[in-house]
């Protein structure tokens, strides 16, 4: 937000520190590496960072258009993660808990039936283990910008309601809890 300023020079340092904060948080975001699943495995920092792209497959492309009345064809993104680590190995490991994300932005490209156009939002994931297994999960897609309620409204519908994207991110986390822990149990050894 814009400071209100009864000068030009009280106006003008507020937006020269906004630039250079701007500027440097894009040539950090520039410098995260592409590959989450490699910074989840191989990282050693406190946080796992990274650039995490986002991908419809044909399925959910057909259910989003199905579930926009046919408005939204594609939507592209890609998300920035800053996490604690910690979180995430506490989430790997416990039996029964309930793990919410920060929020975490995105930036995306939606298709319509008639052009394209960019926003912006955060997804915030939530996952519930009961019983040492992952069984509830949505994206939690919310604060999205630059695009109409009309539009956003069912593109966030879809995302964190669709039980594909939700069976998909089960499955994914599911499938890497076993696999961390079988090779947590195989470097033990």
């Amino acid at each position: 937000m814009l400071l209100l300023a009864a000068s030009v020079v009280c106006a003008t340092a507020p937006r020269a520190h906004a630039a250079t904060d701007s500027s440097r948080a894009a040539s950090e975001i520039a410098n995260l590496p592409d590959d989450c699943f490699a910074e989840l495995e191989n990282g050693t920092g406190a946080e796992i960072a990274c650039l995490f792209p986002l991908r419809l497959s044909e399925t959910e492309q057909a259910e989003l258009e199905k579930g926009s009345r046919g408005y939204v064809k594609n939507v592209v993104c890609t998300m920035t993660i800053r996490i604690p680590r910690a979180d995430v190995e506490r989430a790997m490991t416990a039996r029964d808990l309930e793990f919410k994300s920060p929020e975490q932005p995105v930036s995306c490209t939606v298709t319509t039936y008639k052009s394209t156009f960019d926003i912006t939002g955060t997804f915030a994931p939530r996952v519930v283990f009961k019983n040492d297994v992952a069984v509830e999960a949505s994206p939690g897609l919310a604060n999205v910008e630059g695009i109409s309620r009309v539009i956003s409204w069912p593109v966030v519908q879809f995302v964190n309601r669709w039980p594909s994207i939700r069976k998909g991110l089960l499955q994914i986390v599911n499938a890497y809890r076993a696999y961390a822990r079988q090779k947590g149990a195989s470097s033990a050894k």
